[in-house]
Order: C-alpha cells, then structure tokens, then sequence
C-alpha cells in the first residue's frame, strides 16, 4: 500500500469517526432536547392543573372539574392524564367522582415521597413520556392550602400523572440528523479530495527520493531523483541528484584507490563502493597494526604467535599448524601447532610445498598420502617467503562446511603472511647470522662463543635449581698425526665424524661444543657421575669403530676423554672445564683412548709436575 493511499485511508478513517461521533452526538441532543421539552410541557401542563383544580375548589365547583380535565387531556401529544390523591385527601375528602386514586407504583412513590417521576417508553413505531409530578401543601404564595386541607407545610396532597407522546419530536431528530449526515459526507468528500490533489506531488517525489535512497543504500547511486512540476520539489532533487553525483564520483575514485592495497582480493566483491571502501579500509587498518606490532617483535617465534593469535580470534580457524620448509635442504619444522601436526613431515615431501598450490581434501578424497586421518578434512596453504624459505600453513577442520569457511579467508590469510614476509625474512636473516655466531660450520655444533652466553645465562639458573651437567673433555688422540700423513682435508673429516659420533651418542638436551681444533666440550644435563661415565665411554667406543677413508687407504683413530661433575666438583663452570682438561691430560699421559674422571688427587699431581 502507498503512502498516499495509507494517507487517504487514515484521513477517511479519521473523518469516519467524527461522522459516526457527530452522529451519535446529535442524535443524542436532540432526544435529550425533546425529552426536556416534554418535561416543560408536563410542568407547565401540571401547573395549570393545579390552578385549575385549587380555582374549582375556591369556587366550589369541584363537581365540575371533569370537564377541565378532560380539555387538558385533548391537548396535543397528552395521550392521558389523571388525578391521584394522596391519602390524607382521601381520608378527608374521599376518593372523588373519578375513583382519583393512585393507579400505580409511580403515583404511590411520588406521594410518598414528593419527588418528581419520569419514565421514557420508545418502540419502534412511538415514543411516549411519563410524568408524575406532586403537589405540596403550602400556607404560603396565592392560595392557602391549610384552610382547605388538614395537612401540615409541604405535605403532599396529590399528584398528576400523564402521557406524552414525542414520537413527532423523534422523527424531526431523524429527519434532521440525516440532512446532517448528508452534509458531513460532502464536505469529508470534498476535503478528501483537495488534500489528495495537494499531497500527491509531495508524495509523488517523496516515492522518488525513497527509490533513489533506496538504491544508493543497495549501491547504486546512479539513479536520480524526478522533481516533478513543484518549484519546491524541483529545487530539492536538484539539490539531492547534485550530492548523489557527487557521491558516486568519490565513490568510485576512493574505492579505486583504496583497494589497491589490499595485495589478495576476495573474490567476492560487493557493487557497493561504499561497503567495499569500509571493508577495505577495516582490513588495512587491521593489518597495518599487526605490521606495527611484529617489526617490534624480539624473535621469530614472536611473529609466529601473531599469526597464530590472527588465526584463533579473527579467522576463528580451531586447528592449524605452521610450518617452515627449508627450499635447499628440504627440512620441515613445525614452529606453531594448536593440536600438533596431523601430517608425516619427517617421511617424505609436502604436496603442498612441492606443487607450491593449495591442497584441499574436499577437491579429491586422500590427496596427501601423508595425512591420515580420514574423519578430518584439511587445507594446506603454502606461501614463499625467500628463496630459502617457505611458509605452509596447515588447517584441519571437522567437516566440509568448516573447511569452506576457511577456504573463503584463504585471502584474507595471504594479507596477514604477506605483511609478516619482511618481518619473517628479516627475523630468519637475524637466526641465520646469530647460528653462524654461535655454531662451528665445520661441524655444525656450538662454539666457544655459545659456551661463554650459556655460562652467562643457564649456569646461574642450574645453581639456583641445584640441576647437575657432566662436562667431557674430548680429544683425538694424535689429531697432528693425521694433518700431517693424509692432509688437512682428511683432518677436518675425522673432526666430522667425531662431532656426528657425539651427537648420536647424546640426548636432545645436552650441548654439544666444539671448543677447538680436535677438543670438544659436551655438557650432559641434569645426570649423575654413572651416565657421564657411561655417555663418555659411548662415544669413544662408538668413534674407536670408525673408518676415516683417506684415498685408497683407511684408517681408525681414538679418543681421550676428561669427565667432570658440576657443581659437586665446582660451582665454577670454568674451573669445572678446567678440571675436566686435567683429566684429559691424564689420559693422555696414561695410555690415550681412555675416560678419566676427575678427582681432587688430579689436582696434586698437577701441581707437582709443575714444580719440578
């Protein structure tokens, strides 16, 4: 339904109302009017009863008074009258010629108690009115009642009774409220009319600017607003279409340039500019901040539970692990997992990396040979981030709908990476660097500048924890021997194999350093003198087994190996290592190939060489 005729009806209900309202307005006036104009005649009529009746009496021609009343009886509209004594009279002057006696209850409740009585009877085709109305005894005004009667002041001596047809009054009350009603719908007609014919321009550019706002709140802001012949309206939508020109102008310059920003697009984009602009700049306002933040952030770790934190609560992803896939070596490393990774990286390629494509489980059913777990669905998403490194971003979901969720913010996940690229490169150039600082690269273990950071950082917190390292002092036994028989080269392969034979003879949380040349430095943590004892004699026995090839010759070699306990023998580290050095000396000294474990009597033979 239109405004206009919503209008329309609301001004013909309203005007409904006040015909119905008149009506029954007028209707009501003119009974009441007729109704009082019957109760006048009724007095009046009573009155000259009355003074008839007390004329009579004076005159003593009460005998006569039929024929008076029968001539009030034939006035118009009476349809009865009569006399009704009261029963003082009747006791005094008996029930007259006329049986004038009370008829009813009315009559006897008036002369009871002297109130006037009124009862209207309406039918279909008559309306009548009864009046009773008392008359009083009074010494007082023209006539003196007590010389007549034997009654006291204000006593009620009779009534009169009598009918009054106003049928005649109720058909000129219809006749006239029919001439009003008449009337009322003309001028409702008429003023229907006129506020039609002066509302429908206004309404008729009121429906244009609503279809105008209309569209430009879907997104189209072509449309224009049609002013019609009204000055007024005219001079609105030229106002109107003007702004909308220039809205749409902007619009599309703002979203045009704003978007470029944003480097991977949804693919659903809204014909709303403005929905567009507000999305684009909400997603460049996120992902500056996040930039902000991570080029603030220590470590690459850091970054990594950025991401993580972007993926829990503004992707709402529930299951994901991040990994780093080294492009050269090959190497995969889980460096942020929610529920741990659901995939054999260890055993074989990623398809995700190696075909550098999304892999989606809901494309083709066990695309990854390497993903077994059939009641999940998953999506890897790589990402390269150097020529050294890329990025694969695992999600597993528990169905397809999820999984379509989170295929749709695949772009979205691009933004956030693609911001963390220069970070990530630049925290992952900072690990290299830090590596090479602190890592042999012959060997690849730590070096002497390791050990000097962990004396400074872990040995404080392993006293306050009272937590133990074995420390073993490891020498090649003759290591000049073979630099000068076979060569450098040859030399620097027999340090090879002692540092891979170390490293598989301890545990993840020992340390592994190469404190120079042909010694090395192993720190066992958390163990007692059995296990340094017995990793000590591992590793030479394991390295005395080697076979170094030197050209067409082979050749084996040993160890010498100094053990000592920290902090029961120091709570030095450096006398610590210095006393594991005696111990080696001693091996050396006794035979080589062979694990010494330190003691105080170390020391005193020590000092007595050294005083000769």
């Amino acid at each position: 339904m239109s405004t206009r005729q919503k209008i329309t009806l609301i001004l013909s209900g309203l005007f409904l109302v006040f015909f119905i309202a008149m009506i029954i307005i007028v209707s009501l006036s003119f009974r009441d009017f007729g109704i009082k104009s019957a109760e006048k005649r009724a007095m009046l009529t009573a009155e000259v009863v009355k003074s008839g009746l007390t004329a009579h009496m004076v005159n003593g021609m009460m005998d006569k008074r039929n024929y008076f009343l029968q001539q009030i009886e034939n006035i118009d509209n009476i349809s009865a009258l009569w006399i009704a004594r009261s029963p003082a009279v009747i006791k005094q002057y008996g029930e007259g010629f006329n049986n004038e006696i009370a008829r009813d209850e009315i009559d006897k409740r008036v002369l009871k108690n002297g109130n006037i009585q009124r009862e209207i009877t309406e039918t279909a085709t008559k309306s009548t009115i009864r009046m009773t109305i008392p008359f009083a005894a009074s010494a007082f005004g023209a006539t003196n009642c007590m010389a007549c009667h034997d009654a006291k002041e204000g006593e009620v001596l009779g009534a009169v009774s009598m009918v009054i047809d106003i049928s005649d009054m109720r058909g000129s009350s219809f006749l006239t409220v029919g001439y009003t009603a008449v009337l009322a719908v003309i001028i409702m007609l008429l003023v229907l009319f006129v506020v039609n014919k002066f509302l429908k321009p206004y309404v008729n550019i009121f429906y244009s600017i609503r279809d105008v706002m209309l569209a430009a709140y879907n997104g189209d802001y072509s449309k224009r607003v049609d002013g019609g012949e009204l000055s007024e309206s005219k001079s609105v939508a030229q106002m109107l279409n003007s702004l909308l020109e220039k809205l749409q102008k902007v619009f599309d310059e703002i979203d045009k340039k704003v978007y470029i920003f944003v480097q991977n697009k949804n693919k659903e984009v809204s014909h709303d500019p403005l929905v567009n602009i507000n999305d684009t700049i909400d997603k460049l306002s996120e992902i500056y901040k996040f930039k902000q933040t991570i080029e603030h952030d220590e470590s690459l770790e850091d970054i990594y539970n950025r991401l993580a934190y972007v993926f829990k609560t503004k992707f709402e992803i529930k299951d994901f692990t991040i990994i780093e896939a080294d492009t050269h070596s090959g190497i995969k490393n889980v460096v942020y997992s929610v529920n741990g990774c659901h995939c054999d990286l260890a055993d074989g390629q990623c398809r995700a990396d190696r075909i550098n494509t999304i892999v989606d489980s809901t494309i083709f059913d066990d695309t990854c040979s390497k993903f077994h777990k059939p009641d999940l669905q998953y999506l890897c998403i790589p990402y390269s981030i150097s020529n050294e490194l890329n990025l694969i971003i695992s999600i597993v979901t528990k169905d397809k709908e999820e999984n379509f969720r989170v295929r749709s913010l695949v772009g979205l996940i691009e933004d956030y990476i693609a911001t963390a690229q220069p970070a990530i490169v630049s925290k992952k150039l900072m690990q290299i660097l830090n590596k090479m600082a602190r890592v042999d690269q012959l060997t690849g273990m730590f070096n002497r500048k390791y050990l000097d950071e962990f004396a400074d950082t872990t040995i404080p917190q392993a006293l306050r924890s009272k937590t133990p390292y074995g420390i073993l002092m490891i020498d090649i036994d003759f290591f000049k021997m073979i630099n000068d028989t076979y060569g450098h080269d040859i030399g620097d392969e027999a340090i090879r194999i002692v540092s891979r034979v170390i490293k598989e003879s301890i545990r993840s949380s020992d340390v592994p350093i190469r404190f120079g040349g042909e010694e090395f430095i192993v720190l066992l943590h958390n163990c007692d003198k059995e296990h340094v004892k017995d990793v000590a004699e591992k590793i030479r026995t394991n390295f005395a087994k080697q076979v170094i090839s030197a050209g067409s010759e082979t050749f084996s070699k040993t160890l010498s190996v100094g053990a000592v306990m920290f902090p029961d023998d120091s709570e030095s580290i450096w006398k610590c290592i210095k006393y594991a050095d005696i111990s080696l000396y001693h091996a050396k000294e006794h035979g080589r190939n062979q694990v010494v474990c330190f003691d105080q009597g170390l020391i005193k033979n020590e000092e007595m060489k050294n005083s000769f």
